[in-house]
């Protein structure tokens, strides 16, 4: 039989097609040879499409992070870095640049252009400055914690806006580079689905139109990837186009008649942002330093309080242990959590907020004053950076903290709703909600027994809870124990609780009131916390708050009307009689009055001990652990999908050495041994030999590796491929033996970096 005569030679000027449809155009296109600029013809239909559709798919998986930061500067970095990664990808492929290349010229641009994502630090909010290469340089680490253990909305503050300016761009410069030069080009359909999990995670509960970008990109990727491979048929598209409308329309409909029975995880709600409030001084256990001590001082000035604000809180307790009143740490939806807040803590911003402004004089500690449903925080004094770095805001509570912590000289700008006019309430009808806050522990009997004897005879939530806050004070006097005042111990134990409870008269001042009150509202089943907080003119404008304007009441929440306040503490004129008024008339000789009769120690339940304590502080760190582990592994991702080019082109070429080495009868495994050297050779910067035999080629390379010795291989290979008898498996495995000393010595005769880039060339790839 004769020999198939050979494919003619195409007359000379005749496109030659490339190798795959990635690779698509003609030697004369890719000369640039009568284009109006020599790129000009490389811009065939799949081409355009292999960069529009991995672009645009990253685009639509960004959109769960637009609630984060509810911001335009968002779109605007976003837009930017597509931009740039798919330009750094185009170029490469046009030019042919290595990956190395590529990584060169990324690397700068991606810094060059950091302005946009640290605004407040660059010249002009877009030149970038030192400090914005220094941001970003550390925010590739750290903008992970950051945008986790903020509140959003985010805003531009800081360089929060890495984490969208990294995922674009890696994710554009990777998808678009696999999409134009791999030969599965399927795989660039990864680096989106990758940006949307990250999206997700870092984002809200809230979800942007799942059902439209779902089927939207589930579309344009089957359709792309149809049209690649040259079966798109329009009666498919039609097909696929309708089974997805009906489950998107089914599935909307779902979602509107069922509720899921979890919500969407998001990674922020698993981190457990610091600082712990139990790390700082209850707030309540200071109230008597402020009457004593502080009582002339002025703590603050505030301008443009709103009339009708019954007064300034600094904080709100929720948990009580016996010793005293204090802010609880963990998370639920009645405590809320403290978190870093971005542009401003809540979404909506009123038509008409107040606005004051706070100039900070004696008052100390690390409590923010405001006047509850705060929108906004921004401290303008001489430490606000330090201040907005360590802010922390509780919207359940209306409680902020700044880490910093204030002292004289310190002001901010405070943004909040305008306090609503008290109204007539049905009282009868009210309902207290349901709230799961932490159980006081360690209370007395009497206040079990006393809250029963003062609602006795009430029906209906409000009624009895007000009971009791009238009982406490029409039968209760002031006192807060200060020089010529009726004796009052401060603080509100369990101690001084039974003190007062049980004492003829009970005598006390807010502290020990709202307290009270408190235990007894939670002894009843109800939900209950004592806010302190400093009483204003009721006037507003312009006050000044002094130490002896220190107050504290109780909030109880109701269906509909959320927390109301509560006020059980007795008029200030509402003082004792002593049974001797006189005592200066009945002078008695001082003597020196036996101590205090020991008090025993309080029955501690067993889970209060120190050993349920160590077990839920070692179960604490065990999550804490698992939290941060998690972190870490997310914010990985950005430098496995930089690294994902160089360990996928690793991992194909060792495939692909394995298979050659163990697949196929002995003389194919032979050939593919000798197939296996040019391609080391190739990846190390030796052109291919193609229409050269194997002694052809073994001569090239010796020429060109010094000491490669390559001749006896190509003799060894034809004699294994084209010789009389099939070689056995002893004599290909010798063969292997004798290629990897040849590869060993290929790579010895050429550079260190020479032998670095080899690793990861995807060169040899393109037979």
């Amino acid at each position: 039989m004769s020999a198939p005569a050979p494919a003619a030679r195409p007359p000379e000027g005749s496109p030659v097609p490339a190798s795959g449809p990635a690779g698509g155009g003609t030697r004369r296109d890719r000369a640039g040879r009568g284009c109006w600029w020599p790129g000009a013809g490389w811009f065939t239909t799949e081409r355009v499409l292999a960069i529009v559709v991995p672009v645009l798919l990253i685009a639509m998986a960004m959109a769960p992070l637009e609630p984060v930061y509810l911001s335009a500067r968002l779109f605007l970095v976003a837009g930017v870095a597509l931009v740039l990664g798919t330009t750094i990808a185009v170029l490469g492929a046009m030019v042919r640049w290595h990956t190395l290349t590529v990584l060169a010229v990324a690397l700068p641009t991606f810094f060059a252009f950091g302005g946009l994502v640290a605004p407040a630090s660059a010249i002009g909010g877009v030149i970038p400055t030192p400090t914005t290469w220094q941001l970003m340089g550390r925010g590739v680490v750290t903008v992970w914690k950051q945008v986790l253990t903020i509140a959003p909305p985010l805003g531009s503050t800081g360089a929060l806006l890495l984490l969208p300016y990294l995922l674009a761009f890696v994710g554009s410069l990777v998808a678009v580079t696999i999409a134009l030069r791999a030969r599965h080009y399927s795989l660039s359909l990864i680096l989106p689905g990758a940006v949307l999990v990250a999206s997700i995670l870092f984002g809200t509960r809230l979800s942007v139109l799942p059902g439209v970008l779902g089927v939207a990109g589930v579309l344009i990727s089957l359709t792309w990837v149809a049209q690649r491979a040259g079966r798109l048929e329009m009666n498919r598209v039609l097909a696929v186009s309708v089974v997805l409308g009906m489950a998107a329309v089914a599935g909307t409909g779902a979602s509107l008649v069922l509720t899921p029975s979890q919500p969407r995880m998001v990674l922020r709600d698993y981190v457990e942002p610091p600082p712990d409030p139990h790390d700082y001084t209850s707030p309540l256990a200071a109230f008597r330093y402020f009457v004593d001590d502080l009582g002339e001082e002025i703590l603050l000035r505030a301008t443009g309080v709103p009339a009708g604000t019954p007064a300034l809180r600094l904080a709100t307790m929720d948990s009580y242990d016996g010793m005293v009143w204090d802010v609880t740490p963990g998370q639920t939806p009645a405590t809320g959590s403290f978190t870093r807040t971005g542009d401003r803590i809540t979404v909506e911003v009123p038509e008409d907020p107040a606005r004051i402004q706070v100039d900070v004089d004696a008052l100390g500690g690390v409590w923010v004053p405001n006047i509850g449903m705060s929108i906004d925080v921004t401290f303008t004094g001489p430490r606000a950076g330090d201040q907005t770095e360590g802010f922390y805001y509780n919207t359940a509570t209306h409680t902020g903290l700044t880490t910093a912590g204030l002292r004289e000289g310190d002001s901010y700008q405070l943004t909040a709703h305008q306090p609503e006019p008290v109204q007539d309430l049905e009282t009868t009808r009210l309902v207290a909600e349901s709230l799961a806050l932490p159980e006081p522990r360690q209370v007395p009997d009497v206040v079990s027994s006393l809250a029963t004897q003062f609602a006795d005879g009430y029906t209906g939530d409000y009624p009895r809870i007000e009971a009791i806050a009238s009982t406490l004070s029409t039968q209760g006097f002031f006192s807060h124990g200060l020089v010529n005042e009726v004796p009052s111990r401060p603080g509100h134990g369990a101690g001084r609780m039974l003190d007062m409870l049980e004492a003829e008269q009970m005598v006390g001042d807010h502290e020990q009131y709202a307290a009270a009150m408190a235990l007894m509202v939670r002894a009843l089943g109800y939900p209950a916390r004592v806010v302190i907080g400093f009483e204003v003119d009721p006037a507003g404008g312009t006050v000044q708050v002094r130490g002896e304007d220190v107050t504290a009441w109780v909030e109880v929440p109701f269906e509909g009307h959320g927390w109301l306040p509560f006020y059980p503490t007795p008029d200030e004129d509402q003082v004792p009689q002593a049974e001797d008024p006189d005592p200066l008339d009945h002078p008695q000789p001082q003597v020196l009055q036996p101590p205090d009769p020991p008090q025993e120690p309080p029955d501690v339940p067993p889970e209060d001990r120190d050993d349920a304590e160590v077990q839920d502080e070692t179960t604490e760190d065990e999550q804490e652990q698992r939290t941060w582990a998690l972190i870490a592994a997310v914010a990985a991702i950005p430098l496995v999908l930089l690294l994902s080019p160089f360990l996928v082109i690793a991992a194909v070429k060792a495939r692909r050495r394995r298979r050659r080495r163990t697949v196929g009868t002995p003389d194919r495994r032979i050939a593919g041994g000798w197939t296996e050297l040019e391609d080391q050779a190739i990846d190390l910067g030796s052109g291919r030999a193609d229409g050269l035999t194997r002694r052809e080629a073994a001569a090239a390379l010796d020429a060109r590796f010094e000491g490669a010795g390559t001749s006896g291989l190509a003799i060894a290979a034809d004699a294994g491929v084209f010789g009389p008898r099939l070689p056995d498996e002893e004599e290909a495995a010798t063969f292997w033996v004798e290629v990897r000393a040849a590869r060993s010595r290929l790579r010895g005769s050429v550079g260190r970096r020479a032998r670095f880039r080899s690793h990861f060339s995807p060169r040899s790839l393109r037979r």
